[in-house]
């Protein structure tokens, strides 16, 4: 395969750089706590390096969140990525002194870095929480004890000052966190110093994702606070309607957060607030009432089918981080998907042993070395897993754009964000893959190709990077988020076609991999397992493999909710209601079901699928 080489994209310093002077902030306000300003500025000229906890941090502080697939690592991060979610599945699988066990062998190993440190105090602190629930009332942890412990934590990267105000500091969304904890446990009438926090969250530079995680538990610890003062029977009692009004404003912001981001981030604790002041509001809320009871509904019924708690009760959620990627084993796996000798990737690039030391974790390498060995495998690279390769920032909020518009089904708005995009990427075999992918998806959606063209079309474009014959031939792959989703548009035109054996096939090399998924590969993989996964069902099911399509939906939803997140839920319930209604055939039961999904199409704020539940059954 010929190798158009591309610019690598700037190392991660630069990025930082760039974003940090175009919001205006000092060295020393984003290194505050972090580090001095001396080594922010070393990171940003390339100078010096730095663990990926620490970079995720200081991006983080800068709401660098791009609409991304992941991203790659060396080993080393890679291995302590994978030892967070141990600690992380250890808590929420209730399994306490495994956790302590992970926690005690991530600190002896990174104990260095004071964000490493920050999160294993946290995680330390989830397992106190958790084991409160347990003991006996005489040796649980007061609320003072609690407050004590996250004051430490908060303490690691967090001047003093954020206790009581968060003014010109620049903060992370899990520092965020640790501040409204602190205070929550610590300010007894003061229920102003979590609205503050909400007042924060309304800066630009969060990501909706970003807001979705914390603004919701904000509205959730003020309404807590409120109870534990009483103000919430002046609120029923409409005594108060000023701080009513107030709370329940909050509380539908929250609400639509949750809804457009698909999470259950207190989607439950949000819900029955927003019953309860529904129901000590004025003015005709029954019908917002008759919905909030049947989401509740539903929430409770599908988490006890799934034996889940329907409430959020820790903070791991902060530090769930998917789809991360090891450079090694990807080189290896896709080397050899090619049919490449060592020789023929490493010529021109680096040297045997450097390759081979980077396939077998051995050793890293330079990050630009392993930028082109990627790019030469037909691989996008570079700090975030995106579908392009750039450094441009304004590329990348164009490509963010074109994204968003797909999704809103605009398609003549993204053949313009498509030729603009054209114009600023450099050539190269991903750039080039990305923009035919990008035509034919838009020529296909305004009726300017039949499926059969398209699916020829979409084809030729994924032998830009790779060639079919060596996906379907291959046991162990990886393939990159284009070639993936070509695969899986070639898939949906044969089964909506009604050709479900050929659409099998070309959905299958992505289904084979997922299948073998642990519980704790999908909790880290949950982006492609959602979403591939949820697609495999609904064909097996037009297949007529019922229980095998069952099995894969169930264990979606219950990986879904386990992650905190809901969309295609509906989705899964559809398939699964489907199937039970070609082997009983009754009309009553799948009305019923198809109800369900109508439930949580609403929740996830997804009307496409809504509309196609209801359309089924009239």
């Amino acid at each position: 395969m010929k190798y158009d080489k591309a610019c690598c994209n700037k190392i991660v310093g630069n990025l930082i750089k760039d974003e940090r002077q175009k919001q205006k902030i000092t060295l020393a306000e984003l290194s505050a706590g972090i580090m001095t300003d001396g080594n922010l500025c070393r990171i940003e000229n390339g100078k010096r390096e730095c663990d990926e906890a620490t970079i995720k941090r200081l991006t983080d502080r800068l709401g660098m969140v791009y609409e991304e697939q992941g991203k790659y690592v060396f080993y080393d991060d890679y291995e302590e990525w994978q030892r967070r979610w141990q600690i992380i599945y250890a808590i929420e699988s209730n399994n306490i002194g495994g956790a302590r066990g992970f926690i005690d062998e991530y600190e002896q190993l990174y104990c260095s870095s004071v964000v490493r440190m920050q999160f294993a105090k946290l995680m330390k602190i989830q397992c106190r929480i958790e084991e409160n629930e347990t003991v006996d009332r005489t040796e649980a942890l007061t609320d003072k004890a609690i407050c004590l412990l996250y004051k430490e934590a908060l303490e690691l990267t967090v001047p003093v000052q954020a206790e009581i105000s968060l003014k010109n500091l620049y903060l992370s969304i899990d520092e965020l966190n640790i501040v409204l904890e602190y205070r929550f446990y610590n300010s007894e009438k003061n229920i102003g110093l979590l609205e503050e926090i909400l007042g924060y969250l309304d800066i630009s530079r969060f990501s909706l994702a970003a807001k979705a995680m914390l603004y919701p538990k904000a509205v959730v610890y003020m309404y807590r606070l409120m109870v534990k003062n009483g103000i919430d029977s002046e609120i029923m009692d409409g005594a108060n309607k000023e701080i009513g009004n107030k709370i329940y404003k909050y509380c539908e912001k929250a609400l639509s957060m949750l809804q457009e981001k698909a999470v259950r981030y207190y989607y439950t604790e949000i819900l029955e607030i927003r019953k309860t002041l529904l129901v000590a509001g004025d003015g005709d809320r029954e019908n917002m009432l008759i919905h909030t009871d049947e989401w509740l509904a539903a929430i409770r019924s599908l988490c006890n089918k799934q034996g889940l708690w329907e409430y959020t009760t820790n903070s791991c959620y902060f530090y769930k981080e998917n789809s991360v990627y090891n450079i090694g084993t990807v080189v290896n796996i896709r080397r050899k998907m090619l049919g490449m000798t060592m020789k023929e990737l490493y010529e021109c690039v680096c040297s045997e042993k450097t390759l081979r030391n980077l396939e077998h974790n051995r050793a890293g390498t330079h990050r630009d070395i392993a930028e082109e060995l990627l790019g030469k495998l037909g691989l996008p690279a570079g700090y975030h897993r995106m579908g392009i390769i750039t450094d441009k920032r304004e590329t990348i909020e164009l490509y963010t754009q074109w994204k968003r518009l797909s999704r809103e089904f605009k398609f003549a708005e993204c053949r313009e964000i498509m030729n603009e995009l054209e114009k600023q990427l450099s050539s190269n075999i991903v750039n080039r893959q990305f923009v035919e992918w990008g035509k034919n998806i838009v020529a296909y959606e305004l009726k300017e190709l039949d499926y059969i063209t398209y699916i020829e079309k979409m084809s030729d474009c994924l032998g830009i990077t790779i060639r079919i014959e060596d996906i379907l031939s291959s046991e162990n792959i990886y393939l990159s988020y284009i070639e993936k989703e070509i695969l899986y548009q070639i898939s949906a035109k044969y089964k909506y076609n009604g050709d479900e054996s050929s659409a099998f096939k070309y959905i299958e090399p992505i289904y084979r991999n997922l299948k073998e998924c642990t519980d704790i590969d999908i909790q880290e993989n949950i982006k492609d397992y959602e979403f591939y996964m949820t697609f495999a069902a609904s064909i097996l099911g037009s297949l007529g493999k019922y229980e095998e399509s069952n099995i894969i939906s169930n264990k979606i939803i219950r990986a879904q909710l386990q992650y905190g997140r809901i969309a295609g839920i509906n989705c899964n319930l559809s398939s699964m209601a489907w199937n039970q209604n070609k082997v009983d055939e009754n009309k009553k039961v799948y009305n019923e079901q198809l109800y369900q999904c109508i439930l949580w199409s609403q929740m996830s704020n997804d009307r496409y699928f809504e509309n196609r539940y209801r359309a089924r059954m009239t």
